[in-house]
């Protein structure tokens, strides 16, 4: 990240949680100093640009040199309107079918008991989603100044694995929330982070507002570490108060009973209706309706609920998550780890009552409707795949040898249609090949990793050699391997390379971002059959390209694996398509239908780049494309 790398922030978090969770109350206090300090350099901004537009306004009636100081005072105007833009955050109202009390009577009287003997604010709307989640929210409605609106989200799935007892126990952890004031210090962490966002955002459009970046820069880090172990101990009081008003019991079983019913109703519900998006073209109209009878009995075999119980009591604590982890939870309860009933009645069942298949039947609507069209995308992708994967099966049992390209294509539709075991050999088989070996190896590391097999650990350590830009997927498979078999100590060095290879990646994303004149441009070096789509692209008339020249941005990291693209188009004139602005929008619509053979950008032919123009006419074979002359 700017300004700090991933492994000091975390550090930075691991020596700021003792502090937060000794005394929670000053530790706020001084993250209130952070948002002043934010406030603070934002203010002086405005001061110092509003006092020097005054100071020019009045040199401007005094002496009479109305020209020259009114182009200095339009630059001045913009950045102030611009710092005034980025302080203004928009908070969305949260979504979800709002529970009227005759539909919801025994909930609304919980929160209503709940709220009265927690002493937290007034709940204004209870929303029904169709999540496996909880919360509460406080959104601002004047802003910086307040007066919040809180809500309290329940999900429907949720709501039907847990007793009354185990739910009541959530709910009042949300409203714990709202008791704290967490709503409101979150939003407030929330707005300081937006309007530096949108601030730096806007003054890199403007090509301008460098100070402001080096403050960013600094500043931004240190207020998410400052303020991010806030949000774990938040979690803490809320569990305390929850455990206070219900049961220490209550609140634990509900926290096991989540971390074991999800994983079951993720496998015996969702996973089993995403195998028919393949044959189904639209999703069905019930998919709520049934994940209600489903739900009702969702458990796992019983020595794979003791593993998941295991392994998520002893899982390392991630500074970065702003959750504890079950195991810090339940030890904070002084509470042990057991594995829940099944309830006799649910939650959704008593809360809910008559309501329950009505309420589903509308978020059945509502799910179907959000997802008809991706659900279709998907599905028209699928068949064509499975469509393919039979076709090169057919060729195969007639005997014939595969290429490279449709061998890889095989191995990689087998395991997406039919399963990592079925794929693993054909993968191996591959291994040896020029274009596509060390993907191959890698996906044969995964599967052998992913099925605790020493082997792919030391296939993953070639692959990270052979090809550095897999390394964070390769080094995060390693780390959860290690989790697995309880080996923290080594799960420790490998989230250390995780975070030294994340600021690798962040770093060849930034030079991937722009071109300037300091940059070194090579010749782009691809074959005239890796050009072939491009120029096909280029020559449609209805793209208007008069003329372009491809070349090669010389980056620091994954120059081989990741190389970088620039493509200069200049535009056929026209009276809709003459101006530099016309020609910059042109450019950038054009820019998604073009497809580059890698990474890159697409910069049109305008003054603002004109050393641009100059640079591509001095590469040798720069050009890739020029529109026969009218006749």
């Amino acid at each position: 990240m700017p300004g700090m790398t991933h492994e000091a922030f975390a550090t930075q978090l691991e020596r700021l949680l003792p502090l937060a969770q000794a005394n929670p109350t000053a530790y706020r206090h001084r993250v209130r100093g952070w948002v002043l300090l934010g406030y603070g350099f934002i203010a002086l901004l405005l001061l110092g640009s509003l006092g020097l537009m005054g100071g020019l306004l009045w040199l401007m009636l005094a002496v009479g040199v109305g020209g020259i100081i009114l182009k200095l005072l339009i630059p001045l105007g913009y950045f102030v309107w611009k710092v005034l833009r980025a302080m203004w955050v928009k908070f969305d109202a949260p979504s979800g079918r709002r529970l009227t009390r005759a539909e919801a009577g025994p909930l609304y009287e919980l929160v209503r008991t709940q709220t009265r003997a927690l002493r937290a604010p007034t709940v204004h709307q209870i929303l029904l989603t169709d999540d496996y989640n909880a919360a509460a929210m406080q959104l601002p409605r004047l802003g910086l100044l307040g007066w919040p609106r809180n809500y309290v989200l329940v999900g429907l799935p949720l709501l039907q694995t847990l007793s009354p007892a185990q739910a009541a126990a959530v709910v009042a952890h949300e409203l714990g929330h709202l008791r704290g004031g967490h709503g409101r210090f979150g939003a407030l962490v929330y707005r300081v982070n937006a309007s530096w966002a949108q601030l730096a955002g806007q003054l890199a459009r403007g090509g301008g507002g460098s100070l402001v970046h080096r403050f960013t820069d600094w500043y931004v880090p240190r207020f998410n570490a400052w303020s991010h172990p806030l949000r774990r101990t938040a979690e803490f009081e809320a569990d305390a108060a929850a455990a206070q008003l219900t049961s220490p019991a209550d609140l634990a079983e509900a926290l096991c009973a989540i971390h074991l019913r999800e994983p079951a109703l993720n496998r015996l519900h969702w996973d089993e209706l995403t195998k028919t998006m393949a044959h189904e073209p639209a999703p069905p109209a019930d998919t709520i309706s049934r994940l209600l009878a489903v739900a009702r009995t969702a458990r796992l075999p019983d020595t794979e609920e003791a593993t998941l119980l295991h392994r998520a009591v002893e899982a390392e604590p991630d500074p970065h998550d702003t959750h504890p982890t079950l195991g810090e939870r339940l030890a904070a309860l002084s509470q042990a780890p057991l594995v829940p009933a099944l309830p006799p009645v649910t939650a959704a069942e008593a809360w809910l009552g008559a309501s329950l298949p009505i309420l589903a039947q509308e978020l059945d609507a509502e799910w179907a409707s959000a997802r008809t069209a991706p659900w279709g995308e998907r599905h028209a992708v699928l068949r064509e795949q499975r469509q393919q994967l039979t076709a090169l099966q057919e060729r195969l049992a007639a005997g014939e040898t595969l290429g490279p390209d449709d061998a890889w294509t095989h191995a990689d539709l087998t395991e997406d249609h039919v399963g990592a075991a079925e794929a693993l050999p054909l993968f191996r088989a591959l291994v040896e090949s020029e274009k596509y070996g060390a993907t191959a190896k890698f996906s044969v590391a995964r599967i052998l990793v992913n099925q605790d097999e020493t082997e792919g650990l030391a296939l993953l350590n070639e692959v990270q050699t052979q090809r550095p830009d897999l390394a964070g997927v390769a080094l995060s498979l390693q780390r959860a391997y290690y989790e697995r078999r309880g080996d923290r100590q080594t799960a420790r060095q490998l989230t250390t390379l995780q975070y030294q290879h994340a600021d690798v990646e962040e770093e060849a994303q930034a030079e991937r971002q722009t071109v300037a004149e300091r940059d070194t441009l090579l010749a782009h070096g691809l074959a005239s059959e890796e050009l072939a789509p491009l120029l096909t692209l280029l020559r449609d008339p209805t793209h208007h390209v008069a003329q372009a020249w491809l070349l090669r941005k010389k980056v620091k990291h994954f120059a081989t694996e990741r190389p970088f693209f620039l493509l200069l188009v200049r535009a056929q004139r026209s009276p809709t398509l003459n101006t530099d602005e016309e020609i910059t929008t042109w450019a950038e619509q054009l820019a998604p239908q073009l497809v580059l053979p890698g990474s890159g950008l697409v910069v049109p032919v305008v003054r603002a780049y004109h050393w641009l123009g100059k640079r591509a006419l001095h590469t040798a074979d720069s050009e890739v494309y020029k529109a026969p002359a009218a006749p």
